[in-house]
């Protein structure tokens, strides 16, 4: 095939190309064309805008939950990188869930906004998340939680400021999870699967370890240890080796800052 008949078959493509419209782009040229007709009927006319607009909502909607699909098939499971003293328990900080998820559901064209409604039950703080997709379809998911200001004892230990900040922040996560189903590397999986199960165990470990640490010296040799275990598992295991260097890295700075802190007041940690 000459170099002519190559050009003639590109020159084809770009002319059938723009006459290549979608069932949308008809509907709405068909609109326009009634709408300069004086003769055409108004109910007529205001049935097809509503049949116009049940037509693009089912197509923004289909957009929407397959791109949904598409980003949970791409978002993998988080490590649960912070450790709570009080409850003896591990979870992944916003923070860490956002930079994990947010370049793959970005990418998918959503993006999150969050804010407050009222709730029905006393004591409780409704967070709301609107979980936009760029073809125009947008699902509101909810969360109700107690305001956040009492100790695992039932003592107070926030302010008021305190206590909402907490409890908005526990349900953004929480609703940042649910919506893409995001899974925890080290959550208790009832023996299901050994390398979870390790990987948990690893967490209980090293984690409790920078953050019982009394002094900045005692602190700095967990992190020297934390990181030669780490490096000694990459040979075997280099995902769990990363996950478990990086939560060892914000526990210690976590346990710095601290330290620091308290050596500035005067207060013991």
């Amino acid at each position: 095939m000459n170099n002519t008949s190559l050009a003639e078959q590109h020159d084809a493509r770009q002319v059938v190309s723009p006459a290549t419209t979608t069932e949308s782009t008809a509907m709405l040229t068909m609109i326009q064309r009634a709408a300069t007709d004086p003769a055409f009927d108004a109910d007529k006319m205001q049935k097809m805008m509503e049949m116009y607009e049940r037509h693009t909502d089912r197509t923004a909607a289909a957009a929407f939950n397959a791109a949904m699909v598409r980003a949970q098939a791409e978002i993998g499971p988080v490590f649960r990188d912070k450790f709570n003293a009080q409850t003896s328990s591990a979870y992944a900080a916003l923070e860490s869930i956002d930079r994990k998820i947010s370049p793959v559901y970005t990418a998918s064209g959503f993006s999150l906004s969050f804010g407050t409604g009222d709730s029905p039950l006393v004591g409780h703080i409704r967070t709301v998340c609107d979980c936009m997709h760029e073809a125009g379809h947008t699902k509101q998911y909810h969360v109700d939680l107690p305001i956040d200001s009492t100790g695992i004892k039932g003592s107070v230990n926030k302010t008021g400021v305190h206590a909402s900040g907490s409890t908005y922040s526990y349900a953004r996560r929480y609703l940042t999870m649910m919506i893409f189903n995001v899974v925890l590397t080290n959550e208790d999986d009832d023996g299901n699967g050994d390398q979870a199960q390790g990987l948990g165990e690893l967490m209980n470990e090293w984690i409790p370890k920078a953050y019982a640490a009394e002094s900045k010296d005692a602190l700095t040799a967990v992190w020297q240890e934390g990181v030669k275990f780490s490096q000694d598992l990459k040979a075997t295991d280099k995902q769990t080796a990363t996950d478990l260097y990086e939560a060892l890295k914000i526990a210690v700075t976590t346990r710095g800052q601290q330290l620091i802190a308290a050596s500035e007041t005067g207060d013991s940690q």
